[in-house]
């Protein structure tokens, strides 16, 4: 008992002071450790020491470097206003003791910014795999050096160092206009190529400039009604639309990255309102935005009685959009389209329409029914040529060739029918003309005369009730009928 009694005595003594012991040889293994690095901070030299050399604006290198400036002035007013105004300048350099060795190491923004940095080589700036055909852009060439600015503060004057003729572009753009009038909603270069530091190629499909992914781009501000209103624009929808047309179909369903988007029609970096004549979606211009995919079609509008009158400058002569519309482009083969095409022709030719309404095509096609002949089935689409040119599908020589698209029969004397009578027209029509002159006028005569026929009876009529007298009844009818026969009954009984 009395050796078990010692035994806890010494357990309840000794086991603090080894619990102790142990607390104090770690927190001072800990000091051991820290204590290099503590006096390296306490060692490094402060920013008011670098300026006491580099604060000389005559300071220079020893020896020149190329590519770089021959000047080691710091500014410490440009310095103090920049991001990193609480920034030891050792932080940086790494400089350890004054003086300091020369080369100086390499600056590393990335041991601080590591996701920056990361972004930056994922991206088209930080990227090795365009090697030397573009430079690697170093965080120097957008933030500065001694003037560091922060990511948002950098405006388009920095992208333009490299990228001049695109930032001159942009300038002249309906997006930098609005920027430059103080408008903090209109597109800069962020706006469509995405976060400074992850910029991607427009060939990289994850690219917000990709075509695949630019309608979306372009969509964050062209698809905000509310945007649109502020802004006066005239389509707010103009993305909806986009996607339901045969370019965006082509674009979403069938992948094609050869199908037009936004940046076909509009341009990209130089995007000018429509009112612009340098606009590419100028009236003027549009055939040959067009053609720039569609080249085929563009040489045969050329040729065309539309092309030719849109090229002397007629500018109501019909051009692409005025028949297949901007945003909403359908395909032709479409039911929908085939019918409204006729009303689209009728915008222009109001006379030849109400013509082609009359016949049976006309009345046909009003139904809904696409299967009958349209405007385009007899005068062509993109290459309607003057009834006078050989080569139009209704030129006399060429009618009947026509007419046999439809009516596989028809002879030369089936092409003469009119697919356009006008009654009101006496020089295109004098026949049709004279005869529905005629037939008007016979039914004002027919209508008239017994109308008048048929008053004079009335009035008759009545001032024989007055005078309780009758008017004769013709043969057959009425109370005379029954007078007849009543005398017929009494010769009968008589004989």
């Amino acid at each position: 008992m009395m050796q078990q009694g010692r035994h806890d005595l010494v357990e309840r003594t000794l086991k603090p002071l080894l619990q102790l012991f142990c607390i104090g040889l770690a927190f001072t293994g800990v000091l051991l450790l820290l204590s290099p690095c503590i006096a390296d901070a306490e060692d490094l030299p402060t920013k008011e020491v670098c300026l006491a050399c580099h604060g000389d604006s005559d300071m220079t290198r020893s020896a020149p470097r190329p590519g770089r400036s021959n000047s080691l002035f710091v500014n410490e007013e440009v310095m103090q206003k920049s991001a990193h105004a609480s920034v030891e300048c050792a932080s940086c350099h790494k400089i350890k003791t004054i003086p300091h060795n020369v080369p100086v190491a390499p600056v590393r923004c990335g041991s601080c910014h590591d996701k920056e940095q990361t972004a930056l080589h994922d991206g088209v700036h930080g990227s090795t795999r365009a090697g030397t055909r573009v430079p690697v852009t170093a965080c120097a060439d957008c933030h500065g050096t001694h003037d560091v600015m922060r990511t948002l503060s950098l405006g388009i004057d920095i992208c333009a160092k490299c990228h001049s003729k695109e930032v001159a572009d942009y300038r002249t753009s309906v997006h930098g206009k609005s920027r430059m009038k103080g408008d903090n909603e209109a597109a800069t270069c962020r706006s469509c190529h995405g976060t400074t530091h992850s910029i991607l190629s427009k060939t990289d499909e994850r690219s917000w400039t990709y075509p695949l992914n630019l309608p979306k781009t372009c969509a964050q501000c062209h698809s905000d009604p509310e945007l649109a209103r502020r802004h006066n624009i005239p389509i707010a929808n103009v993305y909806e639309l986009y996607i339901d047309s045969i370019h965006g179909r082509a674009l979403t369903q069938s992948g094609l990255l050869v199908t037009a988007t936004c940046s076909s029609c509009h341009g990209n970096h130089a995007i000018l309102p429509p009112s612009d004549p340098k606009s590419r979606v100028n009236r003027a211009n549009i055939p040959e935005t067009c053609g720039g995919c569609h080249a085929g079609i563009l040489t045969t509008y050329r040729e065309s009685i539309h092309g030719k009158k849109f090229a002397e400058g007629n500018t109501k002569a019909p051009i692409c959009i005025d028949c297949h519309t901007t945003h909403e482009i359908r395909r032709v083969a479409e039911e929908e389209w085939k019918a409204g095409v006729v009303k689209q022709c009728g915008t222009c030719h109001a006379e030849s329409l109400a013509a082609y309404r009359d016949t049976f095509h006309g009345q046909v096609s009003a139904l809904g029914f696409t299967r009958v002949a349209r405007c385009s089935d007899c005068h062509g689409s993109h290459n309607i040529l003057p009834k006078s040119d050989s080569r139009s599908m209704v030129n006399p020589a060429n009618r009947m060739n026509t007419c046999r698209k439809c009516h596989k029969t028809a002879n030369a004397n089936f092409a003469l029918y009119d697919p356009h009578p006008d009654p009101h027209n006496r020089d295109r029509n004098p026949a049709l003309y004279y005869a529905a002159k005629f037939m008007t006028w016979l039914l004002i005569g027919v209508f008239g005369f017994f109308g008048v026929h048929n008053g004079l009876w009335a009035i008759r009529m009545v001032i024989g009730r007055r005078g309780h007298t009758q008017p004769p009844l013709p043969p057959g009818t009425g109370d005379s009928a029954d007078l007849n026969g009543k005398e017929m009954d009494e010769e009968k009984d008589d004989g």
